[in-house]
Order: structure tokens, then C-alpha cells, then sequence
């Protein structure tokens, strides 16, 4: 009976033993330092962050020219490898090296910071010029400049320069093509009766001073979600309905 007393708490602590050391190796798994890529864009305004694909929550983080962005960490999420807060202050490009103070890793990225940009999807039913499905992405630079991309975010011919303005106490969005669409390179569209969350964002991302916007905006679309514009164009008063979009304009396409 002592015998078999004395095999049962060998057992148990042969089983104690083997669940410490279990519980040992999870704490010590440990990752390589890793990111999607080495090359990443940023707007001015609305940067994204920059996840860590691979690493271990401990990391120190070098800008090469700290003029043109700043970095912090973000933890704040227990089920990631945590993210790279990007802070652009300037438009130009740099270097940061991130540190794994786990696994002493580093890793070089490349970030440029380019001018601020909105981003508009063509909503369903896509009326002339657009199809549906598109994304104009507007740029925040002296020329006024936007661009037009397909469905699968491959750049289109069609770019140009826009314009928004308010005319006789009607807001405008008018958009001069390089080329012509549809017989005509110039589309002039009455935007008015649009989300004012759209106008706000007309104004902080292009830096569009809307005077008596108070005085213009339809308020009973104050609410509205997804962030709309009606568009009717003032040639054939057809209406084509924009979305606000959150898709980043490809990289390698901005200065």
C-alpha cells in the first residue's frame, strides 16, 4: 500500500514536472522580426499604420530624418505583433530601423511621405464617363491633380485636374480630363445636395475653404453613412452617386 502510494506522487511529479516545462517553451517561443514590405507610402494627412507582420512586442525604433516623420509604437492590441505609428511632418522620404529587443533583429524601411489625397469610389448605377466600381483619388498638390483607376486599382488614362468652387450660391466640382470622354473633356457637376461629412473631408484633405458652406450644405444629410456625393451634372442633370473610399492610391504614382 506505501508502494503504491509512493508510485502515485512519483507519477504526479513526474506530471507537474512535464506541465512547468510545457508552459516554459510557450513562454519562450520566440519570432523573427518581419513587415509585408520594405517600402511603404504615406499621405500628409490620414497616414495608415504600418503593422509588424512578425516580432515580439519589444522593439525600438530609429528615423533617419526626422524632419520628415515621426514613429511611435502601438501595443494597445494583445493579438498582434503590434504597429508602427507613422507621423508624417513633411513631404520627402527616409529611412527608419526597426529593433527587435527580443531578438536584437533590425529591420530597414523605406517611407515616403507624399501630398494628402481623397479617395472617391463610383458607386452603382455608374453613369458616363465612369464604370462601376472605379476610384478617383484627388491630390492636394498646386496642380489640382486627380487620377482615375479601375476596379482593380490599375491606373487608367483618364487623369486630369478638378476644381471645387461655389458659384451663384451653388458648390461645384468640375473635372477637366487630359483627354476627351464621351465627346467632352470638361464635366461640371452641381454637389450641393451632398453629405456634409463630405464636404468636411473635401475640406481637411484637399484644403478646399468652403466660404458659406454653413449657408449651402443640405444638413438633413449631416448623418448619412456611407459618405456620399450626389453629383448632377449640369449638362444632362443626371446624377452619379460617389462613395468616400479608404483605399490607398498605388505607390509609385505620387512625387
Amino acid at each position: 500500500m506505501k508502494t503504491k502510494k509512493l508510485l502515485g506522487i512519483f507519477f504526479l511529479f513526474l506530471c507537474t514536472i512535464t506541465l512547468v516545462s510545457c508552459g516554459d517553451d510557450e513562454k519562450q517561443e520566440i519570432y523573427s522580426l518581419s513587415f509585408e514590405k520594405g517600402y511603404y507610402e504615406r499621405p500628409l494627412l490620414g497616414a495608415k499604420n504600418i503593422p509588424v507582420r512578425g516580432g515580439n512586442r519589444d522593439y525600438t525604433v530609429t528615423v533617419q530624418n526626422t524632419d520628415v516623420l515621426s514613429i511611435d509604437i502601438d501595443l494597445s492590441s494583445p493579438i498582434d505583433m503590434g504597429n508602427l505609428v507613422v507621423k508624417p511632418k513633411q513631404k520627402g522620404e527616409t529611412t527608419i530601423t526597426v529593433k527587435d529587443n527580443v531578438t536584437n533583429e533590425t529591420v530597414d524601411l523605406k517611407i515616403k511621405i507624399v501630398d494628402s489625397y481623397l479617395n472617391l469610389k463610383v458607386a452603382h448605377p455608374a453613369q458616363v464617363p465612369y464604370t462601376g466600381g472605379e476610384n478617383l483619388f484627388f491630390i492636394n498638390n498646386s496642380d489640382r491633380d486627380f487620377y482615375l483607376f479601375d476596379e482593380k486599382m490599375e491606373k487608367k488614362e483618364c487623369t486630369g485636374n478638378y476644381q471645387f468652387l461655389i458659384k451663384n450660391s451653388t458648390c461645384y466640382m468640375i473635372l477637366n480630363f487630359d483627354k476627351e470622354l464621351n465627346d467632352k473633356r470638361t464635366y461640371e457637376y452641381n454637389i450641393s445636395n451632398t453629405s456634409e461629412r463630405m464636404f468636411t473631408l473635401i475640406e481637411i484633405l484637399l484644403g478646399i475653404d468652403w466660404n458659406m458652406k454653413a449657408d449651402l450644405i443640405n444638413r438633413s444629410t449631416r448623418s448619412a453613412s456611407p459618405v456620399t456625393m450626389n453629383a448632377v451634372d449640369t449638362e444632362t442633370n443626371i446624377i452619379q452617386y460617389f462613395v468616400a473610399g479608404s483605399n490607398d492610391i498605388p505607390e509609385n504614382i505620387l512625387d
